[in-house]
This record gives C-alpha cells, structure tokens and sequence, in this order.
C-alpha cells in the first residue's frame, strides 16, 4: 500500500527523486505556490498524508518557513521535511529553525534517501498509534505566593495518579513554579531536558522526542522542569506555552502542571482556561492569602472562568484561626481539600529525594493526596459550604 506525502515545490524533479528512492512505496502530490496561507490552504485540501516535503531556495526561504511554522501550528503531529537542490547553508537554517525535522539535498543524499524516508514515516506511525483517542486531562496547581510547597504538592499528585493508570498510559509532571527546579530536585532527577527546552520544541515534539530527551522518574512519571540554576523569573511566550501544553495532552493520559504568581497573567490565564481542574494551594497564613487573593483578582480581571477551580489547604493547623472554609469563602471557590503533614516528614522527603509515599506512608499527607487525587478523577469539585469567619478583615 502506498503511503500519500506532499511536495511543496516549484521544482518538478524533486517529486520524481522522491518517488524512486529505494524501498519506499509513496504515492507523490505536488503542490506549487508561494504564499503560505495559500499553500496551507492547498495542503489541508488533500486528506490524509503522512510527511509534507518542502522545497527551500534561496529566493524563497523566508515565505516556505511561514508556511512550515503555520503548517506545525495546526499539525505538529506530521513531520516536515526540507528540501534543497544544492547545499546553502542559509536554506537549511532557514528549515529546521521553522521546525523542519530533517533537510534532504539533491545528489547529496541520494543513496540514503529511501532509509531516511522509511524512518521519518516509522516514526510518525509510533508517534499516531501512541496518541490517545481521548485528549489527556491537565490538573492545574497554582499559587501567588512561590514557595517549594506547590513543587512537592504538584509531585505527589502526580505519583498519586500513576498508581492508578491502566497500562499504557503516561502521567507528564511540568513544574514551572519557583524555586526552580523543584520537582526534579525532589524527585532526586538530574535533567539535561527541561521545560524551557520544551517550549522552544513545541513544533517538533512527539512521542520521539519523549522517549529520547524526556527525563523520566523510576515510578514511570515523566518530569519536565525549569533549569535549577535559573536566576529570577523564567523567560518563555506564553502563547509556545500554551502550544506546548495542546500537544502534550494528546501524548499524556494525565498532565500536573504547577505555577506560581511569577508566570505572565496571559500564561496563567490560559492555563487555568485549558485546564480540565485547578487547585490554588494556600496555607493558613496572611501573606500567603494575600497574594493568593490578588492572583484571583488578577484572573477575574482577564475573564478568566473560575469555575472549575478549587482550593486547597497545604500543612493545615487546628487553633490558628485561619480556617479553611474562611479561606475559601474569602476566595469565593469551593474547598476541596484541607492536607496535614508532619514538617520533619516533608523536609526529610525533600532532601532525600524520596516521596513521602515511601519514605513515610503514615504521614497523614499521603492518605490526604491519595483521596484528592480520586476526588480529582471522580470529577466531584463541589462547593462546601463555608461558615462566616474573620478573615475578610485580616485580608482587606
């Protein structure tokens, strides 16, 4: 059976060098023009094709990049291929910094060409098959105030929805919350991969790009985090961002992302707004509070849609004063979860590099995230019914 690839090219005999490398069997399209909306529009015309060729000259390097960067946009899951009749250097950047997965030339590559093409279409058939028919759920954990808690947090959540996937799925753990680094630090991973890297491949990344450059823990959990030795706020477009967290989902069963107040309003926002649950995670103190109700200003601010948020109380203690169902009316969302903790359990778990889980079962935290992560997947996110308190004048 044939396979169907386009060749976006001026040139005709690209189409025919295609068509008799060795091995392969491809059934050639030729789609000619210049105008990237144009070509895009002629691509999406023909059905089902698994590799688009495109050709890049010198004269028309910048337009055939546009049409690659729009093209990966709406399909990151087909591979683009660049094409060229003679080595320049300029074409060749000018394609893979569009997001070209590879670059042939003419009469340099051609005794390898066939082997080249049949491993590009294994790969897209392993990447299609991996992808599930259902897009994966994203929990959302977020806080305004960056603390090492939301990473611990967003850790154990993470392993607590391995424990309960069926075989073949994945749970993906993206921490882009302060102090960087966090989640792999508490996970004892030492990763050459990070998130930051991710955001920049989000036109390239597929099921390939997982299993070679994903850091991965001994529990199966997928982690990507920011750098360790990043100073300040991480730097990264909100919109690659976002990109990124579409194409994940359709890799991943269950996604934990965690974020703070550090992030651009327009990356939380969105976030929250792709998010299937988001937990804002508070403790009992002032300052805490504070900047967790001017996040959720902040939120309001951009019509950003609350309603699948809940709160979350992180290290709970009796005779504070500052007590969950207050806090949860003071941020007019539903309380789903109040956590206790033993804070020699944390900090050992967090220097070791071992998840309370196995190094300290009976820690209360274990059974507190066990239950929400089945409240999580059950879909039950109802509001509890908070009683009047005091905090609306600590918090003004």
């Amino acid at each position: 059976m044939k396979t169907k690839v386009l060749v976006v090219a001026d040139d005709p005999e690209f189409a025919s060098w295609l068509q008799d490398a060795e091995d392969t069997n491809l059934d050639v399209v030729v789609i000619r023009g210049l105008v990237p909306t144009e070509l895009l529009a002629s691509v999406e015309a023909q059905g089902r094709y698994g590799l688009v060729f495109c050709e890049f000259t010198p004269a028309n390097a910048m337009m055939r990049a546009s049409f690659v960067e729009q093209f990966l946009e709406r399909h990151w899951q087909i591979p683009v291929v660049g094409l060229g009749a003679s080595e320049d250097a300029e074409c060749m950047l000018a394609a893979m910094r569009a997001g070209a997965r590879d670059y042939f030339v003419r009469g340099r590559d051609d005794a390898k060409l066939g082997p080249q093409i049949g491993r590009l279409l294994k790969r897209t058939a392993t990447a299609s098959a991996a992808v599930p028919t259902k897009a994966g759920q994203i929990f959302l954990t977020l806080s305004g105030h960056p603390h090492e808690s939301i990473a611990f947090f967003a850790e154990h959540l993470a392993l607590a929805l391995i424990e309960r996937i069926n075989p073949g799925e994945k749970v993906l753990l993206v921490d882009l919350a302060t102090p960087s680094g966090a989640a792999a630090i508490f996970l004892n991973l030492n990763p050459t991969y990070n998130v930051l890297d991710a955001v920049n491949d989000a036109h390239r990344c597929d099921q390939t790009l997982i299993d070679t450059a994903f850091p991965k823990h001994a529990s199966g959990l997928y982690v990507l985090s920011l750098p360790e030795d990043l100073l300040g706020r991480a730097s990264f477009d909100a919109d690659q961002l976002l990109k990124l967290m579409q194409v994940l989902r359709g890799l991943f069963t269950y996604m934990v992302v965690a974020v703070d107040g550090h992030a651009p309003i327009t990356a939380l926002s969105g976030l929250v707004s792709m998010a299937d649950r988001s937990l804002l995670l508070s403790d009992q103190s002032i300052l805490k509070s504070r900047h967790n109700k001017y996040l959720l200003r902040a939120l309001r601010a951009q019509d950003c849609s609350l309603d699948r948020t809940a709160l979350v109380v992180d290290n709970y203690r009796r005779r504070l004063g500052l007590e969950p169902r207050n806090l949860a009316e003071l941020f007019e969302l539903p309380l789903l979860s109040s956590l206790q903790t033993e804070s020699f359990n944390r900090l050992l778990s967090m220097n070791s590099g071992e998840p309370l889980y196995t190094l300290a079962k009976k820690d209360p935290y274990c059974a507190g995230m066990q239950e929400l992560a089945g409240l999580l997947l059950s879909g039950d996110m109802k509001a509890v019914a908070a009683p009047q308190g005091f905090l609306d004048r600590l918090l003004r």
